[in-house]
């Protein structure tokens, strides 16, 4: 599956692994590593689980139409899915491009 960053800053951290541990700390930056790792190998968004670690989910309220991964604690990796017409998507199944919005705690 392929993903990308909605912001130049954020692709700029996701491919520079020295921004990782610096934005995010030791820990988080190996979980975030260890997400977009699944997402390499994943065909689909259907082939990332939705039992902990990944906890794989869709999002509810102001951020309806997103989905997010668990990195730790309250951190999410939020992002919208597409499918292989580059249309935003829902469906699990379908959707075989992401685009990662932010890695935040929105609790």
């Amino acid at each position: 599956m392929e993903y990308f960053a909605e912001t130049k800053k954020l692709t700029k951290i996701l491919n520079d692994p020295k921004l990782l541990l610096k934005h995010y700390g030791k820990s988080r930056a190996r979980r975030i590593q260890a997400r977009l790792d699944e997402f390499d190998a994943a065909q689909t968004l259907a082939h990332i689980p939705s039992d902990p670690p990944p906890r794989c989910h869709p999002l509810k309220g102001e951020l309806s139409g997103k989905f997010a991964v668990d990195i730790s604690g309250n951190y999410r990796m939020v992002f919208e899915g597409y499918d292989k017409n580059d249309e935003l998507s829902t469906k699990r199944e379908q959707i075989v491009t992401i685009q990662i919005t932010s890695i935040e705690d929105y609790h």
